[in-house]
């Protein structure tokens, strides 16, 4: 793949730190310490504890490894029509004109920050690799403008299909895959109630992550866009 294919400085992806990816951004004025609005590095270290190699991976190789995945999902007629078909169903509750594709939403303007410290080696010290990992959060998204601001962790980025894989689950959520309730409305359903939020990470097994899948993934939507934000591009 010709470097920088899809993340170019004009081009529809962003990774909020990284040089020559071209976004022009500042934090949240009333949140500036939120972990969900961090600058990528140039690599992340993943340590062997959070199942990494403990060799830096440069993010923007991965970020284009695993875009070049996904995009390699659409091309392949087969798996387009059941991926694209799964996700205009994720959005059967909306108009027709606001429901999206994974082949739309790939032609959005994306922005990638990450969730996690300031310094991108805390993220995996608070627990010994067992507990959970917030792998990423959609933390706006507009169908009319065609944008979308996620949030991913650096120990989603371990690998370019481990990446992929939590692309395609923010991506869901973008089509209208919804976010499980608060905790206690959660607990009080039955598995058939929950059944609902389990659509972003079903739609790994539609689009060409089947070995990814995780059934034990809800999904969670946060919307913390702030009008004050400044973000090239976005509206």
């Amino acid at each position: 793949m010709p470097a920088n294919k899809y993340i170019t400085r004009n081009g529809t992806i962003s990774i909020v730190g990284i040089t020559d990816a071209g976004a022009s951004w500042n934090y949240p004025p009333d949140m500036p310490s939120d972990p969900r609005w961090q600058k990528w590095p140039t690599q992340v270290t993943v340590p062997a504890s959070f199942r990494g190699s403990g060799r830096p991976v440069n993010v923007v190789t991965c970020f284009e490894e695993a875009l070049a995945k996904v995009y390699r999902a659409i091309e392949d007629p087969r798996t387009r029509t059941q991926c694209d078909a799964y996700f205009l169903e994720l959005g059967k509750a909306r108009s027709e004109r606001m429901r999206r594709s994974l082949t739309d939403l790939l032609g959005y303007k994306l922005i990638f920050f990450r969730n996690g410290s300031a310094n991108p080696a805390d993220d995996f010290r608070a627990t010994s690799g067992q507990a959970a990992v917030v792998m990423g959060e959609v933390l706006s998204s507009n169908n009319v403008a065609g944008n979308a601001i996620i949030t991913i962790s650096a120990y989603a980025a371990r690998s370019p299909v481990s990446l992929a894989a939590t692309i395609i689950h923010e991506l869901a959520h973008v089509a209208g895959a919804p976010g499980r309730p608060a905790d206690g409305d959660w607990t009080r359903m039955n598995q058939e109630a929950r059944a609902p939020y389990f659509g972003a990470e079903n739609a790994l097994k539609k689009c060409g992550c089947t070995q990814q899948h995780d059934p034990a993934i809800y999904g969670e939507i946060l919307d913390r866009f702030q009008r004050r934000m400044k973000i090239s591009g976005l509206a």
